[in-house]
């Protein structure tokens, strides 16, 4: 556990600050531990596994929570098993979240290093495109605390790092591991297995937020925004970056695809990616995958290929739609990668023969702008 990052999470339950003991682990090995709530009258407690806090409801942490109890039960001994959840009523979207769980968990460890020393999707493109999807400038980071809320495999989390940020990278998947697996030797970047919706931050913690490719995949998305508005300091960003509404065709071909994909296994997963792939080749090879992208989701990237029907829930959403979430959330539009002057002719023609667009919105805190604390 970074000694940067402690200070900045709290529990879930009762928003008391944590206490931390690393049980295991050194310079060279990612370490066990646990997290503590320092509240007078809470008891939950958090594991670190494999250097990451696991600050979930234990129902969506089972075998984690097994693994770690029957490892270190001397130490635990004295700690009743609190079962940690999300305030309110009971979490309609669990099955959804176990579902994601699975499946992302299970791409990001088959495709641990896209976008670090793939083949194609190199760090060097990496950059390129995280800078187009999170709308942000090295030194817009430099010297910031940042989240990046769903960090996948941590490669835009190991970016913004390397602009200046310290950096927490959150997601609800075991992901997490190769995040950890990847960033572990950049001392300016944490990883956390949390929920979006109950995210472990006090409001105003962040000078910076981004969210990429993520809302849409968490069953509403528009209050996983709103878990996220609130956590940008006065002065500070919120960037989030998701899918758009594409033409017609594509949508209803699409939803029909998905409606298959969505209730295969992984294994059928994989196998459906290898078709898929193969029929990308192929269409690149006549140069008619620019057309048939129209109409279908095909890409130059396997793990493309996956990530995009593997999702259990894959919403599509429009420029105003997304403006609305934040209307009330004292968030000015600061950027969007939405086309300006685009003529009512075109606008038309890319509204019915355009393929899968997507969403970009950066927004700017608003109230008096305080001083962003330097790095420490």
């Amino acid at each position: 556990m970074r000694t940067w990052a402690l200070p900045l999470l709290q529990c879930v339950l009762c928003h008391s600050a944590l206490d931390y003991e690393q049980f295991s682990g050194d310079d060279e090995v990612l370490p066990d531990g646990l997290l503590s709530c320092a509240g007078d009258s809470c008891s939950a407690w958090y594991p670190e596994v494999g250097g990451v806090p696991r600050i979930l409801p234990h129902e969506l942490i089972e075998g984690t929570i097994t693994d770690f109890i029957g490892k270190y039960s001397s130490r635990l001994d004295r700690r009743s098993d609190v079962q940690i959840a999300s305030p309110g009523a009971a979490d309609e979207l669990k099955n959804l979240k176990k579902h994601t769980q699975t499946n992302f968990g299970f791409e990001w460890d088959e495709y641990d290093r896209f976008g670090w020393d793939d083949e194609v999707f190199t760090m060097a493109n990496e950059e390129a495109v995280f800078g187009y999807k999170s709308m942000l400038t090295e030194r817009e980071v430099d010297g910031k605390f940042v989240l990046d809320a769903g960090c996948g495999n941590g490669r835009y989390s190991q970016w913004a790092s390397e602009y200046g940020a310290r950096v927490i990278g959150v997601d609800i998947s075991d992901a997490v591991d190769s995040a950890a697996r990847n960033t572990h030797e950049n001392l300016n970047v944490q990883i956390i297995q949390c929920d979006i919706f109950a995210l472990p931050f006090h409001e105003h913690t962040f000078d910076t937020v981004f969210s990429i490719g993520v809302l849409m995949h968490t069953g509403d998305a528009k209050r996983a925004a709103g878990s996220l508005s609130g956590l940008p300091r006065p002065g500070g960003s919120l960037t989030v970056h998701l899918y758009g509404k594409g033409n017609p065709f594509y949508e209803m071909i699409d939803a029909a695809i998905r409606k298959r994909t969505t209730r295969m296994s992984v294994d059928g997963l994989s196998r459906f990616t290898r078709r898929m792939w193969r029929l990308s080749r192929f269409l690149q090879s006549v140069r008619l995958r620019g057309q048939a992208q129209r109409f279908m989701k095909l890409d130059a990237h396997p793990h493309c290929i996956f990530d995009w029907y593997a999702a259990p829930v894959a919403t599509h959403h429009t420029y105003p739609e997304v403006e609305s979430w934040f209307s009330a959330k004292n968030l000015e539009v600061q950027a969007t990668n939405r086309l300006k002057n685009v003529s009512k002719i075109r606008e038309t023609w890319r509204s019915w023969l355009g393929g899968a667009p997507t969403v970009t919105v950066k927004w700017k805190k608003m109230e008096n702008v305080r001083n962003n604390r330097a790095l420490g």
